[in-house]
Formats: structure tokens, C-alpha cells, sequence
């Protein structure tokens, strides 16, 4: 009788094997590389190149989720693997914002890299990432302030990398770099200058490139660039507020290549989107075809002939509001208040909010997606932030996590520092805030950091002074304050689409109103500093199956 049970048991569990589906596989990312054909109304086309290697089970794709607004999607999107095989993608919506993009037809690779190339056009003025400014000496010029997504996984990493395709045609017979550089045509902020390779390119036509190399990122880096254009090149008289209708013929400088036989369709809401007719494209870095999946990993012994540049002068400063006082420090923010201020997305402030309220027995997940939380225990509310009671409190009644509570979690911050923060210097103030963080029990954060095997960051270093500083701390940290940002429910597309001008005390509504401000120009760094790049780089892609 035992032996016919077991001989049951495995039939049993070979039926279920073979009456399944495959079993979805998890990867981890090689490298990144993207693309921007920027025109000069604002509008432009996003590229991505986004190398996995599979570690398990049959990889059929993953999730993205950009920043910016995405208008049409290219359905002759493709992967490859590392035999040369080519695959069509599906991609649809999975959430307001978040997408699942796949191989068509249900297919995986059990091992090897796989490619992924995808493109979309995309409005950056609409939304605020492209705009008119002027220099203190009264030059004319747009900003470019815009991040690549975000991506989990990655912690292996090699390179992330972004070159942009500008609306500037070089004269015949000049060096780019050289041409650049004497007639000041392009100022990066310092911080790029720190922490990128950039050098400058003719692409097709005379285009010029810019190139900008992230080397070994890490999981979840932040891509964030910020430069300043003259603005002759560009015409932002009738900035359209959605996302251009239309996508040009190719993807902007891709690799020529053929692609796989089939149709690939980007649905939302039953709608099918048009897509672009797969044409021969313009290579500018590597053929894509049987050589892909080496892309810039081979191609980084190249990298030396490429003439980077670290620049260490200065850009000109922009005009603030004569309110702020120079040097003046705000000292009296709220942990996660500084979080806002040192513009760390708002989806990576929510989950370090949750996990630490996980940590310390208060709350449960029961469910990352859609996002459930159970509260377990009621915590000591005189104990909390403002920001943390009202976090409880959006749980408390249904367990979930709605666009107009988070919104209505993000529209206080704003406001509260707004009214702390108005007269202040805003790189004194975060300058101030990191000396704090970084100095707060380093010897104890660097160790634990050191078991855990991390690396020192920003990120992590706040994490560790908004959790051991807070009252109700008792227990050690254990989760990643990071695990839940992909599963916050916010809609991109609701949040701030523009500037947020935080040089006055006034009560704006962040999410509608503040995107247009009469003093954007003015403020524009502040607006971007205080709580712009939390909010358009609160999305998180990853998430391999």
C-alpha cells in the first residue's frame, strides 16, 4: 500500500509539472543602455538596450517603469538571445503606469543573456523636464533635468549608459568635444562632472551626441542628469501637454538589424496602439544582430579611445528668488522632511517607511501586488512623524494604499517644507543633512553595512539615521528598506509634471497646480532640488519573470 502511494504521489506531481505552464525565471541585469533623439519642440524618443542574464527557470521578460509619459510604443520591439535568435515582445499595462514587457508568444530562454531593445516617443517639455531658464548673466537657455529609469536587479551591473542625440547640426570638419567646449554650447551640473564619464560625438547627420557612462552603478541607481542648452536650438512657444502623436520611422540611432518574423502589439485599456514599420537603423555604438548581447561589456576596452571628460568648472547660476538667504541652513526637517530635500524618490521614502514600521512590529505585508498591509499593532501615535500617522492611517480602513492618499502624504511634505525651507540655501541645507546622516553612529552603520555586504551609499546611510533615530526604534533593522518602492501604487502621470516653485511659502496643490508656477524659471533649481527629482524618479523597474 505505501509503495502505491508513492507511486501515486509522483504520478500526481508529474502530472502537475507537465499541466503547467513553464515556470516564470528570475535574471539579473548585465548592463543598460539608452537613447534620447531629443527635438527641438521638447518632444523626443526614449531607447533602451537592457541585457539579463538568466539565472533560473525560463526568463520571458520583466517590468518597466519609466518616469516620463510614454506616447506611441514601437511594436517592432525585439529581444535577442545569446545563440542570435530574435523575439518579438508583447508589452502591455499592468498598472496605471508600470508595464510587463515579454516575449511574444509565451517564450523563454532556460539560460544565456537575453536582450531586450524597446522604444516609445515621449513629451520631456510636457512634463516638465525640459524647460526655459535663465543664467544669472541673462542668457537664454533650457535645462535638460531627466533620469533614466531605475532598475532592480542590477546589482551586478556593468555599465548604465545615456547618450543623447541634441537638435544641433556640427559644422563639417570640427571636433565635437573641441567645438563644445570653445563656444560653451553645453553646462553640466557639477554633480555630473563627479560622478559620469561624458564626452560629445557626431552621430548621423552631423547630430550632436552626448554620452554619458555610469561604470559599475549598483542596484537602483539614479541615473539623474542635468544640463543647460542654448536656447536657440529649441522652439518651446506651443509646448503641447501630452505626449506627440507621432514616432519617427526608427529608433533614434539604433542598430541595424532584421527583425523576427511576427507582430508585437502594445496594448492599454483594450486599445491598440500604432506602432512604426521595423526599418534599417542607424548604428552609433555596435551592430546590434549576433554580436548584441556583447554590446558595450566587449566594447568597454574601447572606452579609453573615447575621450571622457570629468569638467571641474563651475555653471553658471541660475536666478533664485531674492527670499533665500545665502548659507542659511534649515535645521528643523523631519527625517523623511530631509529625505524630500535630498531629492531620494518618493516610492523609495514610502517602502523605507513601511519596512521600518514592518521591522519594529507595527505593520505586515500580506501581498506585494497588488500591495496589502495588515496593522498588527497599534503603534504610540505621539511617538511618530506626521508622515508616519498619516501612513498608518491610510492602511488602517482598507489595507491598501490609494493614489489620493499617497498624494495627499506627498502634497504635506511639500507644504511643510515649503513653510520651513522658503528663505533657505538649498545646497547649504543638503549639504547640511548629509554631514548629519553621514556622521550619525558611523562606526555602527558601517560595520552592519559591512556584514550585510553593502555598499555605502546615500541612500542606505539615511535609511540607517531615519530608523535608529526615531522614537519608537527597539529592534534591529533586518528588512531592505528598498523591496517595496516597485509595488507603491503611485501613477506617475498624477504627480508633479513640472516645477514646484518652493521659493515662497504658498499653498499649492503638487500635483496640478505647481507644474506650471510663475516663477519656475526663476526657481527652477530649487523646484528640482526640493522635490522634482523625488517625484518624477519614484518609478522602479526590474522585477524579471
Amino acid at each position: 500500500m505505501r509503495k502505491q502511494l508513492a507511486v501515486l504521489f509522483l504520478f500526481l506531481i508529474l502530472f502537475a509539472v507537465l499541466a503547467s505552464p513553464a515556470l516564470a525565471g528570475t535574471g539579473e541585469i548585465n548592463f543598460v543602455e539608452s537613447v534620447v533623439e531629443l527635438s527641438p519642440d521638447g518632444t523626443g524618443v526614449v531607447a533602451y538596450t537592457v541585457q539579463w542574464q538568466v539565472l533560473s527557470g525560463d526568463l520571458h521578460g520583466f517590468y518597466f517603469q519609466p518616469s516620463e509619459p510614454i506616447g506611441i510604443f514601437s511594436q517592432d520591439s525585439f529581444a535577442s538571445d545569446s545563440s542570435g535568435q530574435f523575439y518579438a515582445l508583447d508589452i502591455s499595462y499592468v498598472t496605471g503606469d508600470k508595464l510587463d514587457i515579454v516575449l511574444a508568444d509565451g517564450q523563454g530562454v532556460s539560460s544565456g543573456d537575453v536582450t531586450y531593445e524597446f522604444w516609445y516617443s515621449t513629451d520631456f517639455a510636457g512634463s516638465g523636464y525640459v524647460a526655459p531658464t535663465t543664467a544669472a548673466d541673462g542668457r537664454k537657455l533650457v535645462v535638460f533635468n531627466w533620469a533614466p529609469a531605475q532598475w532592480d536587479e542590477g546589482g551586478e551591473q556593468d555599465h548604465y549608459s545615456l547618450s543623447i542625440l541634441l537638435p544641433f547640426k556640427l559644422p563639417a570638419g570640427v571636433d565635437p568635444r573641441t567645438y563644445v567646449e570653445q563656444n560653451g554650447l553645453i553646462l553640466t551640473e557639477e554633480f555630473m562632472n563627479d560622478e559620469y564619464l561624458i564626452d560629445y560625438q557626431r552621430a548621423a547627420d552631423d547630430t550632436l551626441q552626448l554620452d554619458i557612462v555610469r561604470n559599475d552603478p549598483g542596484n537602483l541607481y539614479h541615473f539623474q542628469t542635468q544640463f543647460y542648452l542654448p536656447a536657440e536650438w529649441f522652439d518651446l512657444s506651443a509646448v503641447p501637454q501630452t505626449p506627440d502623436s507621432t514616432l519617427p520611422a526608427s529608433a533614434p540611432d539604433r542598430p541595424s538589424a532584421t527583425a523576427p518574423a511576427g507582430e508585437s502589439y502594445f496594448t492599454r485599456k483594450n486599445i491598440l496602439i500604432f506602432g512604426l514599420g521595423f526599418v534599417a537603423l542607424q548604428g552609433v555604438f555596435y551592430l546590434l544582430s549576433l554580436t548584441k548581447h556583447r554590446s558595450m561589456v566587449s566594447a568597454r576596452e574601447g572606452l579609453d579611445e573615447v575621450r571622457w571628460e570629468n569638467v571641474d568648472w563651475t555653471p553658471p547660476k541660475l536666478v533664485l528668488s531674492d527670499f533665500r538667504v545665502p548659507g542659511k541652513v534649515c535645521k528643523d526637517l523631519t527625517r523623511l522632511e530631509a529625505a524630500f530635500y535630498l531629492e531620494m524618490p518618493f516610492k523609495d521614502i514610502v517602502s523605507a517607511m513601511l519596512q521600518s514600521l514592518v521591522d519594529e512590529g507595527f505593520l505586515k505585508v500580506t501581498a506585494t501586488s497588488p500591495l496589502t498591509i495588515e496593522v498588527v499593532e497599534n503603534p504610540e501615535y505621539s511617538n511618530m512623524d506626521l508622515y508616519e500617522q498619516k501612513f498608518v492611517d491610510a492602511i488602517r480602513d482598507d489595507g491598501v494604499l490609494s493614489q489620493e492618499e499617497l498624494e495627499d502624504l506627498m502634497n504635506t511634505a511639500v507644504k511643510n517644507i515649503q513653510q520651513k525651507a522658503w528663505d533657505c540655501d538649498i545646497e547649504a541645507t543638503q549639504k547640511h543633512y548629509r554631514n548629519v546622516i553621514g556622521d550619525f553612529q558611523r562606526e555602527q552603520r558601517e560595520a552592519a553595512a559591512g556584514k550585510r555586504g553593502e555598499e555605502p551609499g546615500e541612500y542606505n546611510n539615511w535609511y540607517w539615521w531615519y530608523y535608529y533615530g526615531s522614537p519608537y526604534s527597539s529592534r534591529p533593522m533586518t528588512g531592505d528598506p528598498w523591496r517595496y518602492s516597485s509595488a507603491i501604487p503611485i501613477e506617475t502621470d498624477h504627480l508633479v509634471q513640472g516645477h514646484v516653485d518652493t521659493s515662497i511659502p504658498l499653498d499649492l496643490n503638487v500635483c496640478h497646480d505647481a507644474c506650471h508656477s510663475a516663477c519656475h524659471s526663476a526657481c527652477h533649481s530649487a523646484c528640482h532640488s526640493a522635490c522634482h527629482s523625488a517625484c518624477h524618479s519614484a518609478c522602479v523597474s526590474g522585477g524579471s519573470h
